[in-house]
């Protein structure tokens, strides 16, 4: 379903405008705690790099502090654009040393701050020297917000550069369909026929896009311009984003009003930042589960699709031997 056309500029309640204005929301205090790095990144992080180390076999690289833009509900906001959380030279020196000092490393990803704040010229070293002194690496991409917020920024010199280094994907961050103009869609082509994948970044934001209608439409513009959906994230529990976040039961809801409703690989995974560095966590529904059967012998495996409706299949919960054979 097509949604109804934007509200006048002075909306108060734009979904644009939300994610970028502070109110006076951010000052009141909410019953639980925030922190400001909410996520643990801060322990993860090899000493003298900006390489946030957490999983065993792919590392986020954070190569600037530097956004387009400052989003209200940022994660990083204990570094971004603050001068104490600048990412100086010599740390993506020895960020870069480390990589290509660590062979289990297979996946990289640039992330920031934004990378694409920094010109050509200079990712082209930071990708170029990964992929020369790293060749280990198999998977190098990278995160940015930018590309919807200043379109412009896709450039041939930009695209070139991408291709050139073999950066396999970039995902971008789109919260609300409204974000989606002609020139995103003309730019992600260009980015696109360079040979990189692109993925979908979404955070779930109370008042913006806790919206079934808003969640079908925006993930079915990402997959028909060849983005594909890839996270929905809870709202982070940093200091002043409060107000954004969306409850556990809701995010439930909106995932069970995506699967079955709309083409499947415009289903992304749902995704919960686990406190102080658990890691990403999935969101998931129970369409199959396991019950004790009523007479309490044994179980059986009950199994409910996206209209409800239900089946037994006892055959999956048991493990069905092949009998073996005599001469």
């Amino acid at each position: 379903m097509a949604l109804k056309p934007g509200a006048p500029h002075d909306d108060p309640n734009c979904p644009i405008r939300l994610q970028y204005l502070p109110t006076f929301h951010e000052e009141a205090k909410p019953g639980f705690a925030t922190m400001l790095d909410e996520l643990g990144e801060e322990g993860d992080t090899i000493p003298g790099t900006s390489v946030v180390h957490r999983y065993p076999r792919r590392v986020l690289f954070l190569v600037s502090n530097t956004c387009a833009t400052l989003c209200r509900f940022c994660t990083r906001k204990r570094m971004v654009s603050r001068p104490t959380g600048s990412v100086h030279k010599d740390e993506i020196e020895r960020s870069i040393d480390y990589i290509a000092g660590n062979k289990d490393i297979d996946d990289v990803l640039l992330s920031g701050g934004d990378p694409l704040t920094f010109d050509d010229e200079r990712l082209d070293y930071i990708l170029g020297q990964i992929r020369s002194r790293a060749p280990h690496v198999r998977f190098l991409r990278i995160g940015s917000r930018m590309v919807v917020q200043l379109p412009t920024r896709v450039t041939p010199e930009l695209c070139a550069v991408l291709e050139k280094h073999r950066v396999q994907m970039i995902n971008i961050h789109i919260n609300h369909p409204k974000e989606i103009t002609p020139l995103l869609r003309e730019r992600v082509k260009m980015i696109q026929r360079a040979g990189v994948m692109m993925g979908l970044q979404t955070v779930c934001l109370r008042g913006v896009n806790d919206s079934v209608e808003i969640m079908r439409e925006l993930f079915m513009q990402a997959i028909e311009m060849g983005v594909r959906p890839y996270y929905v994230y809870s709202t982070d529990m940093v200091e002043g984003a409060h107000h954004f976040i969306v409850p556990h039961a809701r995010m439930i809801a909106l995932y069970e009003g995506l699967r079955g409703w709309i083409s499947g690989p415009a289903v992304p995974t749902f995704i919960v930042d686990g406190l102080g560095g658990l890691g990403k966590l999935p969101i998931i529904p129970s369409y199959v589960r396991e019950e004790v059967r009523p007479d309490g012998q044994g179980t059986t495996i009950k199994c409910r699709n996206y209209k409800g409706m239900e089946v037994e299949m006892p055959g999956l919960g048991v493990e069905f031997r092949v009998p073996s054979q005599s001469n």
